[in-house]
């Protein structure tokens, strides 16, 4: 645990550091005290010689000193109070607790009452501080061998409200998820087999109030299963359909809402055999399976009252004597043929078979997040994610809304009925899973609805922003949690 967050009771000084926030007009704040000391004048006088700084997210530090106290003063800018929205006190929170990190803190005072905004409510403030805690220091070097010593950071929290500190602490188990995820999603793909894969869910959720289902590759086939079948068995390391059963609700027979995650733990393409910079980083191509997890961990952490079922298809996608093939024809879960036309369009095949597997839950919604096409990232960026909806009980506006305010950015792409006509076009088969066409990332998308009939479903398409290529205030480069944050903040509303 990078930070020990406690509260103070006794208005006494653990370090000689001492952390608060610094908006523009330090009027916005009010009076600035601390052990009975105004320190309002001594900071505007230090913020008008430049000492300190009031840009969003600029960190400075100074000797600070006015009465008794005498201390190191490291402030974090916030702007315009009335402008600091959700975003932008993410980044004031990440930037601050990476330089106490750079600088090598170990210690520090906060005065948590001058992180204040006139946008967002002294709650949220409070959460996103403990989100990012989590989020903003996360560090995974499991694979080294001259690890550096771990950091750990207490930070002794002054006048934090007994709602602000249960916010934090919500903000942590929602960071908790984030950090589990991007673990998942780091393990390299010689020891994340899809059986490992599923023996280390079943593992974390032991004795939780998630239960946990594992099906291996036999029954996978002898049930049929024949999409996700037809995937994994061209690798010695069979696929796994991994359920995870949350019941919060108090009406356990409630319907319940299904997520639903890719998890290829490896992906050559198959015979449609990527180049050789296209197959590196393709452990990632799981990624939307470890967020399915982190969010489930969010949810049972947070004791929601609702019920969730969590389904993950995995498998490798590789390549031997007994691989698919361009022009195999395979028997989906729900009874109808599919043409492989490009073996390397291998997620939609095992997501068919989860999402027909979803429906046999009776949800009230499915929700499936996948790295899934090129055609994603080509229309929209590499910050961005594809969402698609079946039908307009789906709940689009209500989750977009919250990716926009947490900077989990999701824009609908549309489903139409030239693409349901596509994917129906095989002269052999009942579908087809690719199109030589444009519009590749909503043909992918229509052939995964189609399996889930009339339930209402929002397809997710991360293919871009599961991972990111530089560190910024959410920590550092690689597999990100996107959209675990906002799915959990609209189950939280559900």
């Amino acid at each position: 645990m990078p930070i020990q967050i406690t509260f103070d009771e006794q208005n006494e000084l653990i370090s000689n550091t001492l952390v608060l926030g610094l908006p523009d007009h330090l009027n916005q704040l009010g009076t600035v005290t601390l052990q009975g000391h105004d320190l309002s004048d001594a900071l505007d006088t230090y913020k008008h010689h430049h000492m300190i700084h009031s840009e969003v997210g600029k960190v400075s530090s100074t000797f600070f000193e006015t009465g008794d106290i005498k201390v190191r003063l490291i402030t974090v800018g916030l702007g315009n109070l009335k402008q600091l929205d959700r975003i932008q006190t993410m980044k004031v929170y990440g930037n601050l607790l990476q330089y106490l990190k750079a600088e090598h803190v170990t210690e520090a005072d906060v005065l948590f009452s001058t992180f204040a905004s006139k946008a967002i409510s002294k709650n949220e403030m409070a959460e996103l501080f403990g989100l990012q805690g989590k989020k903003a220091l996360y560090v995974f070097d499991n694979y080294k061998s001259d690890k550096k010593v771990p950091y750990h950071l207490n930070l002794k929290l002054h006048q934090a409200e007994p709602d602000e500190i249960t916010a934090i602490k919500d903000g942590e188990v929602v960071g908790e998820g984030i950090k589990i995820a991007r673990d998942l999603s780091n393990i390299p793909p010689n020891i994340l087999t899809p059986a490992y894969f599923a023996e280390l869910i079943s593992g974390h959720f032991a004795e939780t109030a998630v239960e946990v289902d594992v099906k291996d590759a036999e029954t996978l086939q002898a049930e049929g299963f024949g999409l996700i079948h037809a995937v994994g068995k061209g690798s010695a390391n069979g696929p796994r359909l991994i359920t995870m059963t949350y019941q919060g609700a108090d009406d356990p027979d409630a319907a319940p809402i299904a997520l639903v995650g890719k998890g290829i733990t490896y992906d050559s393409g198959g015979y449609s055999i990527k180049s050789k910079p296209g197959m590196q980083e393709m452990k990632f191509d799981m990624c939307g399976a470890a967020n399915v997890v982190g969010m489930i961990e969010a949810a049972h952490r947070l004791a929601l009252p609702v019920n969730i079922v969590g389904i993950i298809a995995s498998a490798e996608n590789m390549i031997n004597e007994a691989a698919m093939k361009p022009d195999d024809v395979f028997t989906a879960m729900s009874g109808e043929t599919v043409e492989v036309l490009n073996t390397d369009a291998e997620g939609r095949l095992v997501l068919g078979d989860a999402v027909f597997q979803a429906v046999q839950h009776e949800p009230k919604v499915i929700l499936d997040f996948a790295t899934l096409t090129g055609a994603a990232i080509a229309a929209l960026g590499f910050d961005k994610a594809a969402v698609f909806k079946n039908n307009n009980n789906a709940p689009l506006d209500a989750i977009t809304a919250l990716t926009q305010r947490n900077g989990e950015w999701a824009y609908e792409l549309p489903v139409t009925a030239t693409e349901r006509s596509l994917i129906k076009r095989s002269e052999v088969a009942d579908l087809v899973n690719h199109t030589n066409g444009m519009g590749k990332a909503l043909f992918a998308a229509a052939f995964i609805m189609h399996f889930s009939a009339g339930t209402p479903h929002l397809h997710f398409d991360i293919a871009g922003p599961a991972t990111t290529s530089k560190s910024d205030y959410n920590g550092p480069k690689g597999p990100t949690g996107y959209l675990i944050h906002s799915i959990v903040d609209w189950l939280r509303q559900s």
